[in-house]
């Protein structure tokens, strides 16, 4: 039986999309190899749910219709800096952090993280963390210098309705990740 590679997120608007992909592409780091997220595969990571078969799906998809009915609609907001993970000294992922709307966001997560150990997923180790990743850093000759980089930056607080969630499948290819939408759910509480 085939299984899926699976990710539940948020997807962000065409403004979003448009501004950060602009963004990435007049960020210049010396020296360096840094593999930017396409476009269209901007979004905020809700819980990644690893291989997964058509029927556990199924069963997902029931859950998330439960629990979006159980939410209302709000809006977030892009923060204004730049960060990275793990550290400034061994930095792998470039990210935007989320300024407002990050309770709102952890209310979910939490909703769905409560939901899915019940249902036999484990429970996420490191917590959750409201951010877009829009780089892997594969290599970094000056990193000083990548860090003033990045906090020269100001990021435009660009705002979004967020009206859903999206259950993900994600391709890994040799050119990177295709994501398509499995199916979405409406955030709908009244």
């Amino acid at each position: 039986m085939e299984k899926i590679r699976t990710f539940i997120a948020v997807n962000l608007s065409s403004d979003i999309k448009e501004y950060l992909s602009s963004l990435m592409g007049n960020i210049n780091i010396p020296e360096s190899k840094i593999k930017w997220v396409d476009k269209d595969n901007l979004h905020i990571t809700i819980k990644f749910l690893g291989y997964l078969s058509q029927e556990k799906i199924e069963l997902i998809k029931s859950e998330l219709k439960e629990i979006t009915s159980q939410h209302k609609p709000f809006p977030i907001q892009l923060s204004s800096y730049i960060g990275v993970f793990p550290t400034y000294t061994m930095p792998r992922i470039v990210w935007i952090g989320i300024k407002e709307g990050v309770n709102r966001l952890e209310e979910l997560y939490n909703s769905i993280e409560i939901n899915f150990f019940k249902g036999g997923f484990l429970k996420e180790e490191k917590g959750f963390s409201s951010h877009i990743t829009i780089g892997r850093v594969k290599y970094i000759k000056d990193k000083a210098n990548f860090i003033q980089i990045l906090k020269r930056i100001k990021i435009t607080n660009l705002p979004q309705e967020i009206n859903s969630i999206d259950l993900m499948e994600s391709e890994l290819t040799p050119s990177g990740p295709i994501y398509k939408i499995t199916a979405k759910f409406a955030l709908l509480k009244p």
